[in-house]
């Protein structure tokens, strides 16, 4: 691998920074790409060049003709996207690469299919794949028709998390409705569910389960699972607190019958959660790129980058005989923001269960910094950069969070007694009272 180069897209993101350690340490070098001049994958000591590119958001076509020129200029052995949206326009364009390089990145049709929520949940109940209780919509005209089947609260999602547009990408969001008055509204004021595609879901209450695997054109290599302990926001999202477990046959079984006729080429994550009322796991989505929490499995064990690499490359992958189950991961800062969201918001605003530990017990979580297996994804002892390179911006956002809260506090409250209309008051420290957004 000592002669290899890879070029990592999305370094702002932790997987990038998994991969970059990942695949540093193997002695290829890395490449990392952001459209920021900085990013908390290239501050890694294992990332041996950054390079800024075109926004892949805002400028979804510059961003394709400047990766496919860079690859070829530099001679690029192995391009990894890592969000969802890189990997769409790089999966989409694996043509315009030509013979030069290679892609780490399933084919488009199967990762086209994977991320249209609405078809990937009629194909799992088409092969007896448990799903929730859904209802899918065209766009906001089917909403009457669903309307006497849907019961309360209830969960509205978009067919994409973003939704690609002439000149760039329309992000979406996962809505909650606790009344038919509240969907009504949604459906009228919600561009991407008035408009486009979307689905109704009954509220599964219940632990979360990732499955990722790696598969060569539909056959299974290996598998890793772990379960989410906590999230950012704590509703439901992103995994701050995971732990590996034991892979579920089952699951396992679900899992390939979704990706095996799509002749799935690398990894992906499958998402499942467990319903408390009946016992069983439903299909939540499937993410046909590398996942947020993916320095979990490389800590437990599971070398996922390296394995991937080694199949884009044609090679046998050195597959792991088994990982070490009970391994922990924590994403601190993301953790912080968990607890102040706990702290400064009702369970109402949070749309929490009953289950949701207390205030009292989200601190005492939080403040239990060490633990057996317990690992840090960004935080490392031999590569110590990327977190204070994340410390400083969280800082920074925190600061100016800060700001925008004392403004509008300030607009309600209308001017002090004593000063003239339209006159702020005197600067109060904005950190001692800030709550990231």
């Amino acid at each position: 691998m000592a002669e290899l180069t890879a070029f990592v897209t999305d370094g702002d993101q932790r997987p990038a920074l998994a991969i970059a350690r990942s695949l540093g340490r193997r002695r290829v070098s890395v490449v990392v790409g952001a459209e920021q001049d900085s990013s908390l994958a290239s501050a890694s000591r294992y990332a041996v060049r950054h390079v800024r590119y075109p926004s892949p958001y805002e400028n979804p076509d510059g961003f394709s003709r400047f990766v496919q020129d860079f690859v070829k200029r530099e001679r690029i052995d192995v391009v990894v996207p890592v969000t969802d949206v890189t990997t769409h326009l790089i999966a989409r364009d694996r043509e315009g690469f030509g013979a030069c390089t290679t892609v780490v990145a399933p084919t488009f049709e199967a990762f086209d299919c994977a991320a249209n929520k609405n078809q990937l949940l009629r194909r799992a109940a088409a092969c007896g794949v448990p799903i929730p209780r859904t209802h899918f919509l065209e766009d906001a005209s089917d909403l009457e028709a669903a309307l006497p089947y849907v019961q309360y609260p209830c969960v509205v999602k978009p067919h994409r998390s973003r939704i690609l547009l002439g000149d760039g990408w329309l992000q979406t969001v996962v809505q909650y409705a606790h009344s038919e008055a509240e969907l009504r509204r949604l459906f009228k004021e919600v561009d991407c569910l008035r408009l486009y595609p979307s689905m109704i879901q009954e509220r599964v209450d219940g632990p979360g389960t990732g499955v990722f695997v790696l598969c060569d054109h539909g056959r299974l290599l290996t598998a890793f699972a772990h379960r989410r302990l906590r999230e950012k926001p704590p509703s439901g999202g992103a995994s701050v607190l995971s732990e590996a477990i034991a892979v579920d046959p089952t699951l396992i079984d679900q899992t390939m019958r979704l990706l095996s006729p799509l002749e799935w080429h690398g990894v992906a994550m499958v998402e499942y959660k467990q319903d408390l009322k009946t016992g069983r796991s439903v299909l939540m989505e499937v993410n046909g790129r590398f996942w947020g929490s993916l320095q979990l499995a490389i800590d437990a064990g599971v070398d996922f980058p390296y394995l991937a690499l080694q199949l884009a490359l044609g090679q046998s992958p050195s597959i792991p005989a088994g990982y070490h189950v009970g391994t922990r991961s924590r994403w601190l800062l993301g953790d912080l923001d968990h607890l102040l969201v706990r702290l400064f918001h009702s369970r109402e605003e949070q749309h929490l269960t009953d289950r949701a530990p207390s205030r009292a017990r989200a601190c005492l979580e939080f403040l239990k910094m060490t633990g057996r297996d317990l690992h840090y994804d960004v935080m490392s002892a031999d590569d110590p950069a990327p977190f204070r390179f994340e410390l400083r911006h969280y800082m920074g956002d925190l600061s100016q969070s800060a700001a925008r809260m004392r403004r509008r506090l300030m607009t309600r409250m209308g001017p002090r007694p004593g000063t003239r209309s339209g006159t702020p008051a005197p600067p109060t420290d904005p950190k001692r009272s800030a709550v990231r957004q």
